[in-house]
């Protein structure tokens, strides 16, 4: 079915034409004419919320238009008006003639060094203005970088961005893009500007390399690479890179934040001395070999069951190549294949297509597994796990949900599947916390019971 014909005008804006569309909203590129120029004009769809869930995106939505407005910037894509079209809010933007950052870099190949640092310190340059007013943008990627004509750049998308102190944001929310996510956003825990800073270090990894630093085939093995597993230095892909910038790298993408820079502007300067052979005050190489030194246990892969890989598929015909992030991102939140697509159907935008999504889906899953409301658990446990009773299991993730956040479900499927006892679970997934205190806390909460 084609997507409904653009309007002739949004409040006082004329419509020229589509720029994208996703699935809960679309970009048009509109004229103002009461200043008479050319605006980027993002209109969000509220038709899948109703009531009191509504009224708080709205206001949620609002707020962040305004923070976003605040951030006054060369680099920062402007916020120009805030109104409702019907029941539904807009944006009028600053209209930025060029092409993003990941058409620049699609198909691969590596940007030269200047070129990519260049890049990379405008994009901090931003972040450093939109920190200083309080506004994490949580979801810096490529495509979220737009490139002029004239070699400027120009962050955008500040609309899923926490606002500092808003209790109109959910803490611990899953929000942002896995290949570039931080480590502890992608454990669902409350993120600060370094998650930011993370993830302006991981796009230019990708300028410097052509690789992205945690890379996977799907949601669960970036995941995997991101908490898990060991960063290839930069010399490895680049071995013409100054070891000022290798050390650099690896400080920037440190696993813990509190090795990272603390600001975008310390971040800016340390980039800056790292091209003219300066380290970094703390070198970071060590720090995360040893982030990294956690033991690799089998593939995430392994743990995709039948059923999400075919709702995966049902999905992807309504809402694209999205539907594998979103599928993956559910299914640490749900326990049962009926509530994982009722939960992914929110996703699609048209009631008539939400319903087709259910039926189809569900009637594949029954398919498989012979039962509608069948576990997304892949492998069976052994002996051993089953012999663990489901009250401890379900204590032994509660707790780890409370340090690792959304990943917690998948760990305690795979660890009890091999663990011969209770405390022997717990010791287990108490492995998979990185800090010392929290480690402890988890192991204490254990032997008090």
């Amino acid at each position: 079915m084609p997507p409904p014909a653009a309007p002739d005008k949004i409040g006082r804006y004329v419509i020229e034409s589509t720029i994208g569309r996703g699935a809960m909203g679309v970009i048009y590129r509109a004229h103002d004419p009461m200043i008479d120029r050319r605006v980027a004009l993002k209109l969000v769809n509220t038709d899948l919320l109703e009531g009191d869930d509504r009224a708080a995106f709205v206001e949620r939505f609002q707020r962040e238009a305004q923070a976003a407005g605040r951030c006054a910037h060369g680099n920062i894509v402007a916020i120009y008006d805030y109104a409702l079209h019907g029941n539904d809010p807009y944006i009028a933007m600053e209209f930025v003639a060029g092409r993003s950052l990941a058409q620049a870099i699609d198909g691969g190949g590596r940007m030269p060094i200047d070129v990519s640092a260049a890049i990379a310190r405008q994009m901090l340059d931003a972040l450093a203005c939109a920190h200083d007013q309080g506004v994490v943008h949580r979801d810096i990627k490529p495509a979220n970088v737009l490139l002029t004509g004239d070699g400027r750049v120009k962050v955008t998308d500040f609309g899923i961005s926490r606002i500092g102190g808003s209790s109109l944001t959910q803490t611990g929310a899953l929000i942002g893009t896995p290949n570039y996510m931080s480590p502890e956003q992608c454990r669902g825990e409350e993120v600060d500007a370094r998650s930011d800073l993370f993830s302006t270090a991981a796009v230019l990894y990708e300028l410097l390399t052509g690789e992205r630093p945690f890379p996977g085939r799907n949601f669960h093995e970036v995941t995997y690479q991101l908490l898990y597993g060991e960063l290839v230095p930069l010399s490895k892909h680049l071995p013409e890179a100054p070891a000022s910038l290798v050390a650099f790298m690896a400080k920037a993408l440190a696993r813990d934040p509190a090795r990272r820079f603390e600001t975008a502007d310390a971040m800016n300067a340390a980039l800056a001395g790292a091209l003219h052979g300066q380290a970094p005050t703390v070198m970071a190489i060590s720090a995360v070999a040893s982030d990294a030194a956690t033991v690799i246990a089998p593939s995430p892969a392994a743990v995709i069951s039948p059923h999400l890989q075919e709702i995966e598929r049902k999905l992807a015909a309504y809402v694209g190549p999205i539907a594998s992030y979103l599928v993956r991102s559910a299914s640490g939140r749900t326990t049962s294949v009926e509530e994982l697509c009722r939960s992914l159907s929110t996703s699609i935008d048209r009631a008539e297509q939400r319903e087709a999504f259910l039926r189809d889906a569900l009637k594949a899953s029954r398919t498989l597994s012979g039962t509608a409301g069948s576990t997304l658990v892949a492998p069976p446990p052994s002996a051993a796990g089953r012999a663990i009773a489901q009250a401890d299991i379900d204590r032994a993730q509660a707790d780890l949900a409370r340090h690792i956040g959304p990943i917690a479900p998948l760990l305690v499927r795979r660890e009890r599947a091999a663990a011969a006892s209770a405390e022997d679970l717990w010791q287990r997934l108490a492995k998979h916390i990185e800090k010392p205190a929290d480690r402890e806390a988890f192991l204490r909460n254990r032997a008090q019971r």
